[in-house]
């Protein structure tokens, strides 16, 4: 019956998000601003983004032309300029986020289009991690690896390049918030979730998009949301509930 309830409800709160978000996304592009509070709380699903302070958790990039920026922009052209041909696919290949591209680099038993309420789950924890991840991208303007490919030898993978700050690595971040909630299920896939991880945010050097203080940021950001979803009551309801269906997912018992 509970789920049921839940399913009835489904469409009323995914309308809610979508015309949250569309307001969201209007208030951005109109440069206005509101009270912090005003800001959060009225475009999540689950948690209250006051009291996630996101800023607080990935701090800033080094300065613009420090030692420590040089430093990183000589490290990822090292990267850039060693990948090799079968690295690089599975870097563009990684550029997409979502549960199934991060899942495709690892051993799994998982088959894509066979859980719907795993994909609605790991969707919904994804869409607040965006959201959350909108409050700090306007915070920096850091210019990514790439970009400056026309004065160095820092060459970006073939296809769509990202835009806006390189800092924090939404990629890295998604990467940590599935590795964290699927943590939480399956504990004995933990090391394989690492490696993954590891891999995942690898790729956003390969290609130029990213500095490694980028996927540090990010990787505790995606960490500190999966952990305050799994600490709300409402979510770790809907969790627990999935919990089965994820372990089937993963053949495990």
């Amino acid at each position: 019956m509970m789920r049921a309830a839940r399913f009835r409800q489904a469409p009323v709160r995914h309308a809610r998000l979508r015309s949250a978000l569309a307001g969201f996304g209007l208030a951005l592009s109109l440069g206005l601003t509101a009270p912090a509070s005003a800001q959060q709380r009225p475009y999540l699903l689950w948690l209250d983004g006051a009291k996630l302070d996101i800023a607080h958790i990935i701090g800033l990039p080094p300065a613009q032309n420090s030692p420590e920026a040089k430093a990183e922009f000589e490290q990822v052209q090292q990267i850039t300029q060693a990948r090799t041909p079968e690295r690089e696919q599975q870097a563009i290949a990684d550029q997409r986020q979502g549960l199934v591209n991060f899942l495709n680099g690892m051993d799994t038993n998982y088959v894509d289009n066979t859980h719907r309420e795993v994909r609605l789950l790991f969707r919904e924890a994804q869409v607040e991690l965006s959201i959350l991840l909108k409050s700090v991208n306007r915070l920096t303007n850091r210019q990514r690896p790439f970009q400056l490919w026309a004065k160095t030898r820092v060459k970006p993978c073939p296809g769509a390049r990202p835009v806006g700050t390189s800092f924090p690595s939404a990629h890295a971040a998604t990467a940590a918030l599935y590795a964290e909630l699927l943590k939480a299920a399956v504990p004995e896939m933990a090391d394989k979730l690492e490696e993954r991880v590891k891999s995942y945010d690898e790729s956003r050097l390969i290609c130029g998009f990213h500095y490694p203080t980028d996927l540090v940021a990010g990787d505790k950001v995606g960490r500190a949301v999966a952990k305050a979803l799994l600490a709300d009551r409402a979510f770790k309801a809907r969790f627990d509930e999935t919990m089965p269906e994820i372990k089937v997912a993963f053949g495990v018992k």
